[in-house]
């Protein structure tokens, strides 16, 4: 069992939640705290296996209609082919709304020629395996070894992994993966920028 000591000028509920074993371990509940006093801040902790949980929870929600839908049908469906038509410009920008511009085609196949999206952070991650992706200045390890840097962020796609889900890409001689649910995003233009575009991308007639 786990205690949480509240402030004194706030109260707790904790809904205990179903769970198919007895043990406590993966008995999940929530902790919710509301807080008296105004303030941007509240706590929300989920104990248990995430796809039990956020299916309670979607239902607490309201969204019980597409909680019974993913119990009906837990794995999503991505597109069968790595070759997608997509509204987004050469360098992965998404085409304004009512553009004539001629759509890219997204080509994720394996030995596919890629580049990472100019504007990655990379180095704002910080990450150590891949410092000199987008660096424009080698470095010195401390054990002596010069990493060459790499601006341009270039690489291939290695696989296609359906098991996990992903591309698994080379970028600059580090190994990356990007999800297969990019492809979805993609064509539909989810989002403003793509991750990752061919270095040479193809356009629709």
């Amino acid at each position: 069992a786990r205690w949480y000591e509240q402030p004194r000028d706030s109260r707790a509920t904790r809904v205990q939640l179903a769970s198919n074993t007895p043990s406590t371990l993966s008995t999940p509940f929530l902790l919710i705290r509301h807080f008296t006093i105004p303030t941007p801040i509240q706590t929300l902790r989920l104990f248990g296996k995430s796809d039990e949980v956020l299916l309670k929870l979607m239902q607490e929600l309201g969204m019980g209609q597409a909680a019974e839908k993913l119990k009906r049908n837990p794995k999503p469906v991505w597109p069968s082919t790595s070759r997608v038509l997509v509204p987004y410009d050469a360098n992965g920008a998404r085409l304004p709304a009512g553009s004539t511009n001629p759509r890219m085609w997204l080509d994720l196949r394996p030995g596919q020629a890629i580049k990472l999206h100019p504007g990655h952070n990379i180095q704002g991650a910080q990450q150590p395996a891949y410092m000199h992706i987008g660096a424009t200045k080698d470095r010195k390890t401390r054990d002596g070894r010069v990493i060459k840097a790499c601006p341009d962020g270039f690489g291939i796609v290695m696989d296609r992994d359906e098991k996990a889900s992903c591309f698994q890409l080379n970028v600059e001689g580090a190994v990356m993966s990007l999800g297969l649910w990019w492809l979805d995003a993609a064509m539909r233009g989810a989002v403003e920028v793509l991750p990752v575009v061919n270095r040479q991308p193809a356009f629709e007639a």
